[in-house]
């Protein structure tokens, strides 16, 4: 009966991990999925998200489930002056409203910033043949085609693009195992074990693998006691392998304040957790911590802050400033 409760609470965070996916990995996504776009932006000038005027845009609008929309500014190669907004849409499930509500979109962004955005719609269904098509309309002599780029992910060559290091490319690996295994648990397990070590295998950076891992989390969630398991499965495959990139996936998992054993759910266990995470990462990058620096982070409670500054563990060049991010 536990194992039957935990498949039927088993839930992928397909909204979550695509959300992140866009605001962490935007250039890699672009390019993957409309390279002909990706072609025409500056990426040296980095691009601005414009989460609350798109929520302002959709007020009282419906919201639906399994679908994410961002909207960006990016600066083109023209020149100075040449900005571009563009909207992109997740959509992880068939919805045939989508050639409206694209053109639904278009039509505020246009009132509300006097700029029409490129509309992109990118397919994260599991329906091979749905290819939504244009929005039209044609009546009394009056006429409307709508036309937005769409991108299929089951339509996708992945081999090169992971060949190259693209990170969105292991993403979007992981969407597609959590798809097709859904609650097979033992065909999830032993597929997120493999993509866990090509990541550890791969070229890409530090940084960019601990992200990835974090996103490979969401996408093959596992209950509790499978998790755990998987846990083990990882620290024997490490073992095995010839790689200093150790316990990546165990630090994801306890900087997301997720699995901690048998006090899970305790709000002071969480904290402990990525205190001591927070402090291993620190010792790690820049040597044994001060008694005095322990000391400094045993008094922060706050888990959200605590993991604020574990990630900053990892782009911080020297240990004074990450001292001083923690009075920041």
């Amino acid at each position: 009966m536990r194992r039957s409760n935990a498949l039927l609470n088993l839930k992928t965070e397909y909204d979550a991990a695509w959300k992140a996916t866009l605001e962490t990995f935007f250039p890699a996504c672009l390019q993957l999925t409309f390279p002909q776009l990706a072609a025409l932006i500056d990426w040296s000038v980095p691009p601005e998200f414009l989460d609350t005027e798109l929520q302002e845009i959709v007020r009282g609008s419906e919201t639906g489930r399994m679908r994410v929309d961002k909207l960006i500014k990016v600066q083109r190669k023209d020149g100075p002056s040449e900005l571009l907004l563009i909207h992109v849409e997740v959509q992880s499930q068939r919805d045939d409203a989508l050639p409206r509500r694209m053109l639904r979109y278009l039509c505020r962004i246009l009132d509300r910033f006097d700029q029409p955005p490129v509309s992109l719609a990118i397919l994260a269904d599991p329906h091979p043949r749905w290819h939504p098509g244009p929005y039209a309309y044609s009546l009394g002599g009056a006429s409307l085609v709508f036309q937005y780029a769409t991108c299929k992910l089951a339509d996708l060559d992945l081999a090169p693009w992971i060949a190259a290091g693209n990170p969105v490319a292991r993403v979007i690996q992981a969407h597609r195992l959590a798809q097709r295994t859904g609650k097979k648990l033992k065909a999830r397990r032993s597929g997120k074990l493999g993509l866990v070590r090509q990541l550890l295998e791969s070229g890409m950076s530090d940084a960019e693998i601990r992200e990835v891992m974090r996103l490979v989390h969401w996408l093959l969630a596992l209950p509790e006691e499978e998790e755990i398991g998987f846990r083990k499965d990882v620290r024997h495959m490490e073992a095995s392998m010839e790689t200093k990139r150790r316990s990546t996936y165990e630090r994801v998992v306890w900087e997301e304040g997720l699995v901690q054993g048998r006090d899970e759910g305790r709000v002071e266990g969480r904290s402990t957790a990525v205190q001591d995470l927070l402090l291993d990462l620190v010792s790690e990058r820049f040597g044994a911590c001060s008694d005095r620096l322990r000391d400094r982070v045993g008094a922060i409670r706050d888990e959200a802050r605590l993991r604020q500054l574990a990630r900053a563990v990892l782009t911080v060049p020297t240990l004074s400033e990450f001292e001083a991010r923690i009075d920041g």
